[in-house]
Formats: structure tokens, sequence, C-alpha cells
């Protein structure tokens, strides 16, 4: 009876959870967009990752793409939220582009934990 009660306890902190999350929003962990990519391995270190999207680098997992689009894995309990929103057109301006759009999804592998920040810069 006793390994039962964790799981379910567990199930229902997390439903309880999703139901205060507000879809599409990069300061919320809704889904807006289609999956990304799963997450890839990326060797770089958290200073790197804080330096190129101004998101705490203890937060940040991965960035991958390109100057047309790029992703941002990050954990969304441990990014700071203002440093999320900024961090589009932090990452665009990198590339010497300006920000198009963004969105935030989940990566493919539906990775526990992890958000993805969809970037599109202008070409």
């Amino acid at each position: 009876m006793r390994s039962l009660l964790a799981p379910s306890l567990g199930a229902t902190l997390l439903l309880s959870l999703a139901g205060c999350m507000e879809a599409g929003s990069p300061t919320g962990p809704g889904i807006e967009g289609p999956l990304a990519p799963p997450v890839p391995r990326d060797e770089r270190s958290h200073g790197m990752f804080e330096q190129i999207t101004g998101i705490n680098g203890d937060a940040v997992s991965a960035v991958s793409g390109d100057a047309r689009r790029s992703y941002i894995y990050f954990d969304f309990f441990a990014a700071q939220k203002p440093a999320v929103t900024a961090a589009p057109a932090k990452l665009c301006a990198s590339y010497g582009k300006g920000l198009k759009s963004s969105y935030v999804t989940e990566p493919s592998d539906r990775e526990p934990g992890l958000k993805v920040l969809v970037v599109d810069c202008t070409t």
C-alpha cells in the first residue's frame, strides 16, 4: 500500500500544478507551438549559455540552431523569468539580427522539467 501512495500523491500534485500554468507565455510553461527537436548534447559551459541568452546559466541545458531559428532548452522553474522574456531579442542581437518571433514549447523527447524557447530572427 505504501508503494502506491507516493506515485499517486505525485501525480495529484502535478495535475494540480498544471491548472496554474498559463499557456503560450514565455513566463508560463504552456505549449504554444509545435514541439522542438529533442534535447541536444551541448558541452558548452553554463557561463557561455548565460552570455548567449541572458538566462542564468544553471537553468540552460543547451542552445542549438542558427541565425534563422534557434532553440534554447531551459528549466522553467530555475530560470529567472525576466531573462527568459528578454532572451529572444538578446540571442538574435548576437547574430546581428532582429527578433521576428518566439514561443515556448517542449522538446519532442519530452525531457522532464525542460521547456524550449524557439526563437526566429529576421533574415
